[in-house]
Parts: C-alpha cells; sequence; structure tokens
C-alpha cells in the first residue's frame, strides 16, 4: 500500500510520539518504583528508629511482654509490621503476632536483614516471609539493651501494597499515554495537513505537468525551501512547454510534408511493426485508414513483401530499390526505395506510382517509332523521285510529269503529317486557344456536312441529319467544326458505298452528346479502346492509301478535353460504328 505525503507525516509523528510515550513510560516506572521503594524504606527505618529509642529509653525489655506490647504499640493503625529481636535470634514481640505465637516463631538471628544491621548498622530485605507466607520488605536496625547486649528493631510492610501502587502507577502512565496518543492523532493531522499543503500543492502541479502537454504554473507564497523548489519547476514547466510547442509544430509539419507527398511513405521498427503511413501509401493500397501499430506481413501482400524484401528475417542494411505491379482492379507499376533508419531499428519504404510514367515512356517510345516510320515513307518517295528526276527522267516528259505527281502527293502528305504534329504538339504544351461562346449547332452541323456532301457523293453515301432545331451548346466553333469534320470524314472514308451517315443530337444519362454514327463494317473489339491513340490506325495500309496520318483522332480527344468535353466511340448492333462527343447544353 502507498501512503501520501500526509500520511507518511502523521505516521512518524505518531511513531515518534510513541517511542516518547514508551521511554517516558519505562524511565517513570523504574524512577517512580525506586522512588516509592526508597520512601518506604525511609519510613521503615523511621519507625524502626523510633522503636529503637523507645526500647534504649526504657530499661524493661528484660520482660518478655513488654516489646510484645511496644511492637504492637508501634505497629498499631500503621499497616506496619515491627518485630523487636535478640541478639540470639529469638523473637522478644512482633505487631502481627500474640505472645503465645512468639514462642513458635523460628530463630531469626540468620535473616538477612538482621545480619546485615548486626554488621553495618542498617539491614535492608526483601524476601519472602516464612511467618506471613508473602513478599515484605524489611529495615532493621540494632539497639543497645541496659544489661549491654545487643538487640534488632525491624519494621516491614508487605509489598503486595508496593506492587498495588506501581501497578496503579502504571496504569495512570499508560492512561496518560493513551491520552498522549489521542491528542497527538488529532494535532498530528492538523499539523500535517497544514505543513504538506504547499507540498500536496507542489506535488499535484508537478504530476500535472509530468503527464499534462501544457504544464501549470505554481503559485506558492513563501520563502522556503518549497518556494525556491516551486521556482525551480516553473523553469522546468516553461521549457517544456516551449519544447513541447517546438516538438508539436515540428511534428505538424513534418506529417504535413509527408501527407502532401506524392510519394507513399511506410516507416517500421525493428519489429516490421508500422510506425508511419502517410495518405498517399493508403491510396495506393486502397486502405480504410493508415493502420499504424499493425505488423507489415498484415497489410502488404506476399508477393510485395518478397519484392521488398521483408520475409527475410532482416531486411538489408544497405538501401537498396526494386519495381514491381501492384495488382488490383487496374494493375499499377511501382517504384520502391528501402532505407534503413539511422541509429534506430527499422526501415523506411518510399512507393511511387510510375504506371503513367512508363505509360508516356511508352507512348514517347512509339511515338518517335511511328514519327519515324511516316516520316520515312515520303521522304523517302521524295528523295528517290528527284534523284530519278536528276538522272535523266527530267527529259521525258510523260514519266516526267508522273514522278512530280507523286512528289507532290508525298510532300502535301508530308506537310499535313507535320501540321498535325504541330497542332498536337500545341495542345499538349497548352498553346492552342480556346474561346467558348453560345452557339446554335444546327448551323454548324449543315456547315459541316456540306463540306463533305460532295466525297461522299461520289460513292452514293447517304447523310441524315438528326439534330434537334435552335439547340443551343457552349463551345469554340472552330474547334466544334474540326472535331464534327474528323468524324464524318472518316465515316466516309471508311464504310461502303451507298451507306448511310446519321448525324444527330441525343441525351444520355443526363449528357447531351453530338453523334456520328453509320452502318458500315464497324471496328473490331480489339480496336476500339485503341482509336484515339497517336498513329493507330485499324487498317494502316488503307489509311495510308487514303492519305490519313494516324493522328486525327488523337488531335480530336485532345480539342475536346480542352473545351472541357469527352468523346468516345460505340459499336452499333448489327454492325455500324458511333463516334460521339459530349456537349454543353445552353438553356434560352
Amino acid at each position: 500500500m502507498t501512503l501520501d505525503l500526509r500520511s507518511k507525516y502523521v505516521l512518524s509523528f505518531l511513531l515518534l510520539v510513541l517511542i516518547a510515550i514508551v521511554t517516558a513510560n519505562v524511565y517513570l516506572e523504574y524512577s517512580l518504583g525506586e522512588w516509592l521503594e526508597t520512601q518506604l524504606v525511609t519510613e521503615l527505618r523511621r519507625h524502626a528508629t523510633i522503636g529503637r529509642l523507645l526500647v534504649e529509653s526504657d530499661g524493661s525489655l528484660t520482660s518478655n511482654r513488654n516489646p510484645d506490647r511496644l511492637a504492637d504499640l508501634l505497629g498499631h493503625d500503621q499497616g506496619v509490621r515491627v518485630t523487636f529481636i535478640a541478639e540470639d535470634g529469638r523473637v522478644l514481640g512482633d505487631s502481627q503476632r500474640d505472645a503465645v505465637a512468639l514462642l513458635s516463631m523460628d530463630n531469626h538471628k540468620l535473616r538477612p536483614e538482621v545480619v546485615e544491621a548486626l554488621r553495618d548498622g542498617v539491614g535492608i530485605s526483601r524476601r519472602e516471609s516464612a511467618t506471613m507466607a508473602q513478599g515484605m520488605l524489611y529495615v532493621a536496625v540494632p539497639f543497645q539493651q541496659p544489661d549491654g547486649g545487643q538487640g534488632i528493631v525491624r519494621a516491614a510492610v508487605p509489598l503486595e501494597g508496593v506492587q498495588a501502587l506501581t501497578s496503579r502507577l502504571r496504569m495512570a502512565i499508560v492512561v496518560a499515554g493513551l491520552i498522549a496518543i489521542m491528542t497527538a492523532i488529532s494535532l498530528s493531522g492538523l499539523f500535517a495537513h497544514w505543513t504538506t499543503h504547499s507540498q500536496r500543492h507542489v506535488i499535484a502541479c508537478a504530476q500535472t505537468m509530468a503527464h499534462s502537454t501544457r504544464a501549470p504554473r505554481i503559485e506558492i507564497h513563501a520563502n522556503d525551501a518549497l518556494a525556491g523548489l516551486a521556482s525551480s519547476l516553473n523553469l522546468l514547466a516553461e521549457e517544456k512547454n516551449e519544447t513541447l510547442a517546438l516538438l508539436s509544430e515540428r511534428q505538424s509539419q513534418m506529417l504535413a510534408v509527408l501527407q502532401s507527398m506524392h510519394e507513399g511513405v511506410i516507416a517500421l521498427d525493428g519489429e516490421q511493426v508500422i510506425t508511419l503511413m502517410n495518405r498517399s501509401v493508403t491510396e495506393l493500397l486502397s486502405l480504410p485508414h493508415a493502420p499504424v501499430g499493425e505488423a507489415v506481413r498484415h497489410i502488404l501482400p506476399e508477393q510485395i513483401r518478397k519484392e521488398l524484401a521483408l520475409e527475410q528475417p532482416y531486411l538489408p542494411a544497405q538501401p537498396f530499390s526494386t519495381e514491381f505491379d501492384l495488382p488490383g482492379p487496374m494493375v499499377r507499376r511501382v517504384t520502391a526505395v528501402v532505407t534503413p533508419l539511422h541509429e534506430h531499428p527499422g526501415h523506411v519504404i518510399v512507393l511511387r506510382d510510375v504506371t503513367e510514367k512508363r505509360r508516356l515512356d511508352a507512348m514517347r517510345r512509339d511515338f518517335v517509332a511511328n514519327v519515324s516510320h511516316e516520316l520515312r515513307t515520303p521522304v523517302s518517295v521524295l528523295q528517290a523521285n528527284a534523284q530519278t528526276l536528276l538522272e535523266g527522267a527530267l527529259e521525258d516528259n510523260k514519266y516526267s510529269r508522273i514522278l512530280v505527281s507523286a512528289m507532290e502527293r508525298n510532300a502535301s502528305r508530308l506537310a499535313k503529317l507535320i501540321a498535325d504534329l504541330l497542332d498536337l504538339s500545341r495542345l499538349e504544351a497548352d498553346q492552342f486557344a480556346i474561346e467558348l461562346q453560345s452557339l446554335e449547332l444546327l448551323p454548324i452541323v449543315h456547315e459541316v456536312v456540306d463540306l463533305v456532301r460532295l466525297a461522299a457523293q461520289d460513292k452514293e453515301i447517304k447523310l441524315q441529319i438528326m439534330v434537334e432545331p435552335e439547340m443551343t451548346i457552349r463551345a469554340d466553333a472552330e474547334v466544334l467544326r474540326r472535331i464534327l469534320i474528323n468524324f464524318l470524314d472518316n465515316a466516309v472514308k471508311y464504310v461502303p458505298n451507298r451507306a448511310k451517315i446519321w448525324v444527330r443530337t441525343r441525351e444520355r444519362q443526363g449528357q447531351w452528346r453530338l453523334e456520328v454514327l453509320d452502318d458500315g463494317p464497324g471496328i473490331a473489339p480489339q480496336h476500339r479502346d485503341r482509336v484515339f491513340e497517336r498513329f493507330y490506325r485499324v487498317d494502316s495500309g488503307r489509311s495510308r492509301k487514303m492519305g490519313g496520318t494516324g493522328l486525327g483522332l488523337s488531335i480530336v480527344k485532345h480539342l475536346a478535353e480542352k473545351m472541357g468535353e469527352t468523346v468516345g466511340m460505340e459499336a452499333i448492333v448489327p454492325q455500324g460504328s458511333l463516334f460521339w462527343l459530349s456537349v454543353s447544353r445552353v438553356v434560352v
């Protein structure tokens, strides 16, 4: 059991009082007992001396009756036994024995007090009386008889009286001690409460300082050592508050930085238990919350733990990096850097989602390869035809015209490819100006349809417009024309003769769309998700023959995104294709 400061004060005070009372009790009992015995011895000696004086002044002790009467006289109503003893040990008189009983009493010559009195002048003895059968205190003094002989006058009292008096004295001391203890309990409680009030206040404040994030000040109105302690604790409290505030600020900054990082950060201790995890990791791993305090084996799949070397008994002591696929609804490519903590057991794992970067790298490689491939053909044709003309074909009017015509077609193709690349570059660099405004959709549709009508008539393709009259949308007019031209131009190029093409508007799932659909052969399923990629062609040979660059739909997608819209492609049952552009309808 733990005692508080006040209880310790009370117990200490009571212990001191108890020790003092016990010591005083022992001392007083011994001293008062000794004093009482001394007083009794003095009183008995006085009685014996009186008896001696009476005997020595009266010469009638030769009769056996005179000593006994004198003993009865001296011991009457005094509670003192007086005995006259002859030099030879015979008992001449006793205040508690009659004359007949004296004859049967033992010889007292060898009694200790008698021997001592005859030798030293006074004899004192504490012993059991053979005559009285009880403990007695004896004091004996010698006297001179008129005939020159000696005798002994002895006074005695029972020790029972002395013991009873001693017991009463001891009881009085015990009662006084109990009263003193009760008084001491009350006074010690008050004293301890008074003396420990400030100390308890200081202790309570110190405990609050130890467990609170904001340490309070201690108010002590005194000039003693406790005030100095309170002052020191106040200084410590101020330093603690400043330190905690600084640590809290730095921790907040660190957490803010960690939570703002695009990279995911996981901190592990020596037991591979997660001690820190930022928001990027929870989003990357699709976790509902940061599982701080849990073992990493319960969070990461086994394959990823193997990639991070977490399945080994000990992580490597040197930093290392790795790259792996993170499974999920959409597989993502992740790079990880595992670094050991300095001067602490544990490691820090930094995860970075590089899916988009790897995709862009692949697109860049494909782009370079496709551009190189697309440029190679027209450049090669131009170079070969020019060389043929320089070698003499220029003189052949018919053949030279064929060569120059081929050069003109490839130069046009090359110019269109470069123009599309420039447009795409401007769109990606955000250098393409867009001006959104309210437009009537139907006139723009008629205008674009008229541009492709001649090509459609050559193939006997029927064009049909199904756009709501007076429909107003918010868009850039030039961008809208370019997107619609691309959709219609592709449809006219790739559908067979006598096919049908519709341009219509339709609301689907709360969104208005401008759609271009046909009843041609459609696009195979494996190509549908890639038609908006750069240089991607469903039929490469036919596309090049028709002068396509493979960049049209990619440019369309960027233009739609610049306007804040989306584009898409769907298959038509039983056959055909549908290309659509979302539009923002303006309610007039």
